[in-house]
């Protein structure tokens, strides 16, 4: 509505303004340069009227071309670009395809048309890489250290020649300082974390599990493992330097922050076995009784254990009644009973064992037995050789490397894997002549994951040093 005002308004005022110089035409001389012009005022009026639309048409035309430059340059750069990045692509997968020669080739046009030092620095180190000339890519990594936005990948490259040198000590200053410009990137907080293990630097691995939590790296489960491992390494070095009081504070943090950790457990009771403390290691080995009962917690428990066999007996009944139903629970109670010649109790809970999984230990104790209750050394002689083919007995093996040790530690005496060591059966190496059934055997774990979980394979009472 207003628009349609303003056009009537302008349209009468035009008309206004054409009738009233049609009226009034008047007259108008002009003299410039010996010229003269004798003319209308309308028709002056209309002469400069198109004389400003002639200037706007010439100040349009020169602005369009004083401005045409920018306009190219923009066009030729965009070409210069998309040679670039078509470059860097074909650079990246000849890389990919191990032809080095072709990569380098294709980084001189990454240069040419990006000019880009990060994305030529890197392509080139890349391919100096895997042509296996590490000084030339150390040399271009060293250089992306000056740059702000290249540091970081500079110091990835330097951190992964180090650890493909086996310099584990310029491999942790490039992690820490990966870290302190990146301090949630996942590949960096494990490679940092594995590098902590190797130089024992317990305090600030358990640090960098605050960043690794946020960054999501580890799951709560793993989190807790980790950290229990870390604060009971902490614990192994109290008890190496006689800091039993301390280690005890320790081992019990471990355990609060994963309570099913044998490894802990078994530390504990046996560190206050040694500072006769009895009572105080059977209280520890029935609280993981419950979730993680292992042959090597009931050796300790029945090492703690005074009197009498009878009154052994009924402690061991104490401690099973927290988990009754677990195979480790009825060879405990059964070995138990046959040192008490409580010949029933004994092949009861013995027959009870041998339903879950038959190993080599369950045909000692029936062998045992057999000879002691009826006297019959022929059988007892069968149920040996049926020993000699049954899986084997679960002990301290490390997941990482398979080697046995006969004592639990943080670290694999044999690979130094850390947190490899569970009480765990081996791969079976014979079948069971009575029944010639195949027994399922979890494989070892992947090395760098190793598990300290041991409510599937704990069937062995041998004790634990």
């Amino acid at each position: 509505m207003i628009r349609l005002a303003l056009f009537i308004l302008a349209t009468a005022a035009l008309v206004t303004g054409t009738v009233w110089f049609a009226n009034n035409p008047g007259t108008m001389t002009v003299v410039w340069l010996g010229y003269r012009f004798d003319g209308s005022v309308g028709m002056v009026v209309l002469g400069l009227v198109l004389l400003t639309m002639v200037l706007m048409l010439l100040w349009r035309t020169w602005s369009a071309i004083s401005h045409s430059p920018g306009w190219l340059g923009r066009l030729l750069g965009s070409r210069r670009r998309k040679k670039g990045q078509q470059a860097l692509t074909m650079g990246l997968l000849e890389l990919a395809s191990g032809d080095v020669r072709q990569a380098l080739k294709h980084t001189r046009a990454v240069d040419k048309y990006l000019e880009d030092d990060t994305l030529t620095r890197l392509l080139t180190a890349q391919a100096a890489e895997l042509d296996g000339n590490d000084a030339a890519a150390k040399r271009q990594f060293d250089a992306m250290l000056q740059q702000p936005d290249s540091a970081f990948f500079g110091l990835r490259g330097l951190l992964q020649l180090s650890l493909k040198t086996n310099d584990r000590k310029s491999a942790l200053d490039y992690a820490e300082r990966a870290h302190r410009l990146r301090p949630r990137n996942p590949s960096v907080l494990v490679t940092l974390f594995d590098l902590l293990l190797g130089v024992r630097n317990w305090d600030r691995a358990l640090s960098l599990l605050v960043d690794a939590q946020k960054a999501e790296v580890f799951n709560e489960v793993e989190l807790s493992r980790r950290r229990a491992l870390l604060i009971t390494a902490k614990a192994e070095d109290a008890i190496t330097d006689g800091e039993n009081a301390e280690a005890v504070k320790l081992l019990r943090k471990a355990l609060n922050a994963h309570p099913d950790f044998m490894g802990a457990a078994v530390l504990l009771a046996r560190l206050d076995i040694d500072i006769k403390q009895p009572a105080k290691a059977r209280d520890a080995i029935m609280a993981i009784w419950r979730v993680a009962p292992g042959g090597a917690l009931g050796a300790l428990y029945l090492e703690s254990l005074d009197g009498d066999a009878l009154s052994q007996v009924k402690a061991v009944e104490k401690l099973i009644a927290t988990n009754p139903d677990h195979p480790e629970s009825h060879i405990l109670l059964a070995e138990t009973a046959l040192k008490a010649d409580l010949w029933g109790l004994a092949r009861n809970h013995l027959e009870k064992a041998m339903a879950h999984n038959t190993q080599a230990r369950h045909y000692r104790l029936l062998a045992d037995l057999e000879f002691r209750e009826k006297n019959d050394s022929s059988r007892a002689r069968d149920l040996l050789v049926k020993a000699s083919h049954a899986n084997p007995d679960p002990d301290w093996r490390c997941g990482a490397c398979g080697a046995e040790t006969d004592k639990w530690s943080v670290s694999c005496p044999s690979c130094h894997s850390f947190g490899s060591i569970d009480w765990r059966a081996p791969l079976r190496v014979h079948n069971d002549p009575a029944t010639e059934k195949s027994q399922p055997v979890a494989p070892l774990p992947i090395e760098g994951a190793p598990t300290i979980d041991a409510t599937a394979t704990n069937n062995n009472t041998r004790p634990a040093a």
